[in-house]
C-alpha cells in the first residue's frame, strides 16, 4: 500500500479553517464581508465571552433560498465568480466560497435565513462538519449567523486563543475597520450587557470617524480627493497633532476592501514629511476606486493585502494629494483659555480691609491719593481654585494650568459636543483657515531669549527662535541643492572619518551622488574615508562633527534610498547649527528671521515635527482678559 493517502474531508476542511478562522474576529470579517455582499444595510454583531463562545451576525440582506443555505456549507461553493475570468474583475469582498465550510468545520453553527418573496425562512445547524436537516422556521428578511464553541473539537487551537477581553477587542477592531470602509451601512456591535459601537449608516464617514475617536477629532481631519488614470481617490486625514504613536490608526480601502499596503502607507508618511515628530505616525482614511482589473485579492489567506498593478502611479497619486491639503491650512497650535475653572468654582478671597483712615479722609487729602493708588492692585478677591489661588503658586505654575494647547482651524472654543442637526446632518464639517497669500510678521520683541514675539496685524505669535531658524536653514539648503546653485569648498586640512566596515561601503557606493551634493570623499585606507571639500553652504557650521553623523546616516538609509533623500538626511543634520535657546537677538535678526520664516514652504514646523510657534487671535486675548465672554 502506497504511503500517500486522501485526506477525510472533515480533516481537510479543519486543515483549511487554520488559513481562514484565526480567532473569533476572523469569523466577524467572513460573515460580516458576507453580509455586505447580500446588499444590507444594517448589520448587528453580538458577541458572548469576547466571540469564544458565541458570535452572531445577523443582517436585512437580500437572504437564501433553501437549496441556496444548504450548498453555502460546502468548500468552493460560491455565488460570487462563475468563470475563471471571473477572478480577474472581482467586485465583491469574498469570492473563495471557502468561509463558511471552514467556520462550520470547528465550531456549532446556525444559519437563519429568509429570501425576499419566501414565505417563510430556513433553519441549518452544522456541528463540526456535520450538517443536520435543514427545518422550515419563521424568519425576518434576512439572514442570522450564530456561531458558537469555536474550534471546540480542536482543543489544541482553543488553547492559543487569548482573553475574553482580548478576542473582543480584535472582533471589535474588525468591525469599525468595515464600517469605516462602508459608512452608508448602520452598523452595531454589543455583547450580552452594553453596545460597544454603532454608527448611524448615513453614509458620511466623518461620522464613522466621531464614533472611533470622538467629535472633536472628526473635526479637525482634512478632507482630500484626486485621480489619475483609472484611480480616484478621496478620503480624509489627520493634522500632524492628531497623530498618534503607533501605524494602527491608518485605514486604507481599495474598492471598498479594507487592506494593508506598506508602499501606500510610506507614500502618506512622506508627504507629512517634517510635519511630523520621530515616533509618530499620521491617522487618515482613504479610499481607492479603481479598475478591478488593475487589483490582484487573492494573494492572502484573510485577504489583508492585494497587489496593484499599477502601484507605483498609486504612491504618486496619494503622496500629492495628501501633501496638498496640509499645506492649504493653518497648521498651527492655538492657546485656549478655558471659560470656566477645570478643578471647581471660584472660591472668595477676602483682602485686607481699608484702614478707617483712609476710607473717612478727604478727597484732596495726601491720604485720598493714596487710598486711589491702592485701588490699582490687582483684584484677587475671585480666582478660581486649583489656578494660583494662593501666594505660594508660581507664575509658571498659574499660567501652565490656565492655558491649553489646541490646534486652529476650527476647534471649538469650549467642549468638544456637536449639537444634533435635523435632517441627517452630523454637524462635524468645518471649514480649514487658508493660509494668507501676503503673510507679513513684525518682531516686537524677544522673550525669555528663547521666544521672538511677533504679529500680523491681527494675531500674535510666540515663535521658538531655534525651531524657526531650523526650518530657514534647512529650507535653504535644500533649494540650494535642487538648483544646483551648491559650489564644492576645499577645506585647508582633509578630515579623515573612521567608518564601521558596512558603513563604509554604503558611503563609497554613494560617491557620485556625494559630490553632486558639495562633498568629495575619497576612501584611504581599509575602513577611512577622507573628505576634500564641503558644500559652500556649509561654510561658518561645525562640519566635523555634522560629518561623522551625516556619513552614519547615509549609511543607514540603504540601497533603495534617493538622492532626495539625502539631501534631506543631510540638510536635517545640517539645521543642528540654528541658533539655540538663550541666544539673544537683536531686532534686525529677529526680522530677517521672521522675513525669511514666512516665504518657508511649511513655516509650521520644523524639519522634526515639533511647531514653530502658537499663534493667538485678537479675539483670543480678549477673551483672555474677560473683554468679551
Amino acid at each position: 500500500m502506497g504511503k500517500i493517502q486522501v485526506m477525510p474531508k472533515v480533516m481537510a476542511d479543519q486543515i483549511a479553517a487554520g488559513e481562514v478562522v484565526a480567532r473569533p474576529a476572523s469569523c466577524v470579517k467572513e460573515l460580516v464581508e458576507n453580509s455586505l455582499d447580500a446588499g444590507a444595510t444594517r448589520i448587528e454583531v453580538s458577541l458572548a465571552e469576547g466571540g469564544i463562545a458565541c458570535v452572531t451576525v445577523t443582517d436585512d440582506g437580500e437572504g437564501m433560498s433553501p437549496e441556496d443555505a444548504l450548498l453555502a456549507f460546502h468548500r468552493h461553493a460560491t455565488s460570487k465568480v462563475r468563470e475563471p475570468r471571473d477572478l480577474a474583475r472581482i467586485r465583491t469582498l469574498g469570492f473563495r466560497g471557502e468561509a463558511l465550510a471552514a467556520i462550520a468545520s470547528v465550531a456549532r453553527v446556525r444559519l437563519i435565513t429568509r429570501a425576499r418573496g419566501e414565505e417563510s425562512g430556513v433553519l441549518v445547524r452544522v456541528e463540526g462538519g456535520e450538517m443536520h436537516p435543514p427545518e422550515p422556521i419563521g424568519a425576518p428578511f434576512g439572514t442570522t449567523l450564530e456561531v458558537r464553541d469555536l474550534f471546540f473539537n480542536t482543543p489544541a487551537r482553543l488553547k492559543y486563543l487569548r482573553s475574553p477581553q482580548t478576542e473582543q477587542a480584535r472582533s471589535l477592531e474588525v468591525v469599525q475597520r468595515e464600517s469605516l470602509a462602508h459608512p452608508e451601512v448602520a452598523f452595531v456591535c454589543k455583547t450580552e450587557r452594553q453596545v460597544l459601537f454603532q454608527t448611524p449608516g448615513r453614509g458620511d464617514a466623518r461620522e464613522v470617524w466621531a464614533a472611533l475617536y470622538g467629535v472633536g477629532e472628526a473635526r479637525m481631519l482634512l478632507e482630500i480627493e484626486g485621480a489619475a488614470g483609472d484611480c480616484a481617490l478621496r478620503g480624509y486625514v489627520g493634522r500632524p497633532t492628531q497623530a498618534r504613536s503607533s501605524r494602527q490608526h491608518g485605514y486604507l480601502f481599495i474598492n471598498g476592501r479594507p487592506v494593508r499596503n506598506p508602499a501606500i502607507q510610506q507614500a502618506v508618511e512622506r508627504a507629512y514629511g517634517e510635519r511630523l515628530m520621530v515616533g509618530r505616525y499620521p491617522v487618515y482614511a482613504l479610499y481607492l476606486e479603481m479598475d478591478p482589473a488593475l487589483i490582484d485579492p487573492n494573494v492572502h489567506p484573510q485577504k489583508w493585502e492585494v497587489r496593484l498593478s499599477e502601484e507605483r502611479d498609486v504612491c504618486v497619486l496619494v503622496e500629492s494629494a495628501v501633501r496638498a491639503a496640509l499645506d492649504s491650512v493653518m497648521l498651527t497650535a492655538v492657546p485656549r483659555v478655558r471659560t470656566s475653572p477645570r478643578l471647581g468654582s471660584p472660591v472668595p478671597l477676602p483682602l485686607p480691609e481699608e484702614p478707617e483712615r483712609l476710607r473717612s479722609a478727604p478727597q484732596d487729602s495726601p491720604l485720598a491719593a493714596r487710598r486711589d493708588e491702592s485701588s490699582y492692585r490687582p483684584a484677587r478677591k475671585l480666582l478660581p481654585l486649583g489656578q494660583g489661588a494662593g501666594p505660594d503658586v508660581a507664575p509658571k505654575e498659574a499660567w501652565a494650568s490656565a492655558l491649553a494647547v489646541r490646534e486652529s482651524a476650527g476647534a471649538p472654543e469650549g467642549s468638544a459636543e456637536i449639537e444634533p442637526k435635523a435632517d441627517g446632518a452630523d454637524g462635524v464639517h468645518e471649514t480649514p483657515q487658508e493660509r494668507p497669500a501676503d503673510w507679513q510678521l513684525r518682531p516686537i520683541g524677544q522673550a525669555l531669549r528663547m521666544y521672538i514675539l511677533a504679529e500680523d496685524g491681527n494675531d500674535l505669535y510666540i515663535i521658538d527662535q531655534h525651531a524657526a531658524h531650523e526650518r530657514v536653514l534647512y529650507e535653504d539648503l535644500l533649494d540650494a541643492w535642487q538648483r544646483g546653485d551648491v559650489q564644492p569648498m576645499p577645506l585647508l586640512a582633509p578630515l579623515e572619518l573612521s567608518l564601521a566596515p558596512s558603513a563604509f561601503e554604503e558611503v563609497m557606493a554613494r560617491r557620485d551622488e556625494l559630490l553632486a551634493l558639495g562633498f568629495e570623499i575619497d576612501p584611504f585606507g581599509a575602513h577611512t574615508a577622507v573628505v576634500r571639500t564641503i558644500p559652500d553652504s556649509w561654510q561658518g557650521l561645525d562640519y566635523a562633527a555634522l560629518l561623522r553623523d551625516a556619513l552614519d546616516d547615509v549609511a543607514s538609509m540603504g540601497p533603495k534610498a534617493t538622492a532626495r533623500d539625502i539631501m534631506h538626511r543631510l540638510a536635517t543634520r545640517a539645521c543642528k547649527a540654528a541658533i539655540k535657546a538663550h541666544d539673544t537677538l537683536t531686532l534686525p535678526e529677529m526680522e530677517a528671521l521672521c522675513r525669511r520664516l514666512t516665504r518657508a514652504r511649511d513655516p509650521y514646523h520644523c524639519p522634526h515635527g515639533r511647531p514653530v510657534f502658537v499663534r493667538m487671535s485678537e479675539r483670543d486675548l480678549a477673551k483672555s482678559f474677560r473683554r468679551i465672554v
